[in-house]
């Protein structure tokens, strides 16, 4: 597979993709044609620093004004998007004696509504460029794990988009994938509300359950985006790539 290092900085750091209460920022990857412009949400300013073709626009993806002004942006500053890649998220922690509704409505609106709002937003310009969708979700929805059945289940009903826009779209050359991520290290446990010893036991907790025995790195999921958006990877549509280190067996 050709290596996208010189012609396209691919979604490369998962840990700094989740919500936070000061919102959401989108990374814009742009270098003239033929390469092709990125969508997706992270949460680190410096992320622009790392590369001359990177953009930014601070808004919060779980307010559709926002998403309109964003994707009003990429229009007048692009002309284009190719590939939109849904890797915000919310991850809490939390047994179901403890859930609360304004934890699970969060979580939904992060997880499930912004990502149906983003991209039916923008459904017209991925139509123009016949271009890509990958849904970032967890290996969790198909191996819950305990005191994360919210979490689990806004992950699930990602995984049932994906494979319905995938048949939907196809008449438009857009394609619709999945990837299945397993435990990766990130920084996304220090958000939680959990102790740092919770914490620590919760991963330990998680790494015995992966037969390799370790956490994933970004590098791993960000490979696996470049081959799904690849021409390599023109022939893939409503895929579900598990990237667990065998999480899901």
């Amino acid at each position: 597979m050709k290596s996208f290092s010189d012609d396209l900085l691919v979604l490369n750091n998962k840990g700094t993709l989740h919500t936070q209460k000061s919102g959401q920022l989108f990374r814009l990857f742009y270098k003239p044609s033929p390469t092709a412009s990125i969508i997706k949400p992270c949460s680190f300013k410096e992320t622009a620093s790392l590369h001359g073709n990177i953009s930014y626009i601070v808004a919060d993806v779980g307010k559709t004004e926002d998403v309109t002004r964003v994707l009003t942006e990429i229009k007048q500053k692009f002309s284009r998007l190719d590939i939109s890649v849904n890797n915000a998220g919310m991850a809490p922690v939390t047994p179901i004696t403890e859930q609360t509704l304004t934890e699970f409505d969060a979580v939904f609106n992060i997880n499930v509504r912004a990502v149906v709002d983003l991209t039916t937003q923008a459904l017209p310009l991925l139509k123009e460029i016949k271009g890509s969708i990958i849904n970032i979700r967890s290996a969790v929805a198909n191996q819950p794990l305990p005191n994360m059945s919210i979490y689990s289940s806004s992950k699930a009903a990602l995984k049932t988009l994906t494979f319905v826009w995938a048949k939907e779209l196809a008449k438009d050359g857009i394609r619709v994938n999945n990837i299945a991520v397993g435990p990766i290290e990130t920084p996304i446990y220090e958000k939680t509300e959990l102790s740092t010893e919770e914490a620590q036991a919760h991963k330990d907790r998680i790494t015995s359950l992966v037969p390799l025995g370790r956490f994933g790195q970004p590098k791993d999921i960000s490979a696996i985006v470049a081959l799904l958006v690849s021409e390599e990877g023109s022939f893939i549509t409503g895929t579900d790539i598990a990237v667990d280190g065998g999480f899901g067996i």
